[in-house]
């Protein structure tokens, strides 16, 4: 039993993961989810990695980032064309 359970996801979002600037999870989680899919991005968005530690908490806000950026990347389906029949179609 040397693996650790997953944690439930609100235990999840109330772990820290920066301590100099007391930034949780979910914080981190909603930079993501908002856009900020870099360490930079993130960083100005909510200080962590900024501390006066000199960033101890970047690999953890980095594996968020492998984590979970790559779902809120994913681009916004196109709308379908319109149907060339329609009344609202311009005719050559």
């Amino acid at each position: 039993m040397d693996e650790q359970e997953p944690l439930h996801p609100a235990i999840r979002g109330l772990k820290t993961v920066c301590r100099c600037n007391n930034i949780k999870y979910r914080t981190i989680e909603r930079a993501i989810r908002e856009g900020a899919h870099t360490l930079t991005q993130v960083a100005n968005r909510t200080t962590a990695t900024m501390g006066e530690c000199g960033g101890s908490c970047t690999p953890d806000v980095q594996a968020m980032l492998d984590e979970l950026a790559p779902a809120y990347t994913q681009l916004p389906k196109a709308a379908p064309a319109a149907n060339p029949d329609a009344w609202w179609v311009r005719k050559k």
